[in-house]
């Protein structure tokens, strides 16, 4: 049975595969990218149901790539993540048109509470 997709593009292979263990156990299917721009090629054959995008890539900036990403699927949820919690980056990543901001480190507990959040609204 297919279950909804989520993307993940973040450049930390242990971040995608713990978002991974927390996600499959709520029905996702989730497929993750290292890199902005095969995270972008991905989002113009297919649209997720829901996107972590991670801010700080190696390849650009997940935060300037936001406004183009909801321009191509105005409907898609956006969760952006970062290492750096800060109030600056929060509101910027928010008005962007993110859903909300996950700061790094993150706990699994706090990813399904996320995951909950969102399915109940």
């Amino acid at each position: 049975m297919k279950g909804p997709t989520i993307l993940i593009i973040d450049d930390e292979p242990d971040i995608c595969r713990l978002l991974q263990l927390s996600l499959v156990r709520h029905g996702y299917n989730v497929k993750y990218v290292h890199e902005l721009g095969a995270g972008l090629q991905y989002l113009q054959k297919q649209q997720p149901d829901l996107l972590f995008l991670d801010i700080h890539l190696p390849d650009g900036s997940g935060l300037e790539a936001l406004p183009i990403i909801k321009q191509r699927c105005p409907t898609l949820s956006v969760i952006t993540i970062s290492a750096y919690d800060n109030a600056m980056e929060k509101q910027t990543a928010l008005q962007a048109g993110a859903a909300f901001f996950l700061a790094k480190p993150f706990s699994v507990k706090h990813v399904d509470e996320l995951i909950d959040h969102m399915k109940s609204a």
